[in-house]
């Protein structure tokens, strides 16, 4: 295992510098996020260090040139960014939220996978039909419509997926689940337990370069 990291000056080295910091400094080793911040004061875009912190913040980082990040490089995809869920049925009517997700942190020329799961749906209205839709940042992305032909019929629930390009880093973009009712007044969304009604975001890999 290496030593960390060592600044080295105009001295001889030994077979230890080599053996433990020259050989093995490509990756490096910390025990904590803090001791790697302590050593590199000045990081440069590509070091990469492993975390042996046995707790959440291990795992590998890379420095994109302005902060660390965790995860593989930029050509890979970065996996779980959010996830949300409500457990109980959420009555709406025109035009309202109905799944509040968390803030989401979004970096400029990542792809972003928004996957929203509803169980079931029903109205007070015979033939009626609510549009679901996916937004982030206030303007919806994607949409599905949802249908029933009866009244309190939960006839149908509907699987919304968009595909979200950052053009800008966010570090506070909000992303929920909206309804936009078209006939009918009043609108029953079903969630339990068993089976919530659910948001997902996950970074799917680049649309380009980093910048």
């Amino acid at each position: 295992m290496g030593s960390g990291f060592k600044q080295f000056t105009s001295t001889v080295l030994t077979a230890a510098d080599l053996n433990n910091f020259c050989q093995n400094q490509s990756v490096m080793y910390f025990s904590s996020t803090g001791a790697r911040d302590v050593a590199i004061t000045g990081p440069v875009d590509g070091m990469t260090a492993y975390i042996g912190s046995n707790d959440s913040s291990e795992g590998l980082y890379t420095y994109n040139g302005t902060a660390w990040r965790r995860g593989p490089g930029w050509n890979a995809p970065w996996g779980y960014v959010q996830y949300t869920e409500v457990t109980s049925n959420v009555t709406s009517g025109a035009n309202v939220t109905i799944l509040t997700g968390s803030t989401i942190s979004v970096v400029n020329r990542r792809r972003y996978r928004i996957t929203a799961q509803i169980p079931g749906y029903f109205s007070t209205g015979a033939l009626s039909v609510a549009t679901v839709q996916i937004t982030v940042g206030g303007a919806a992305i994607a949409g599905q419509r949802v249908f029933t032909s009866q009244v309190t019929s939960a006839e149908n629930g509907c699987n919304v997926v968009a595909m979200y390009v950052a053009t800008a880093t966010n570090t506070g973009l909000s992303c929920n689940i909206f309804s936009t009712s078209t006939v009918g007044t009043n609108h029953q969304y079903l969630a339990s337990a068993t089976n919530p009604m659910s948001l997902l975001v996950e970074d799917i890999g680049p649309s380009g370069a980093p910048v």
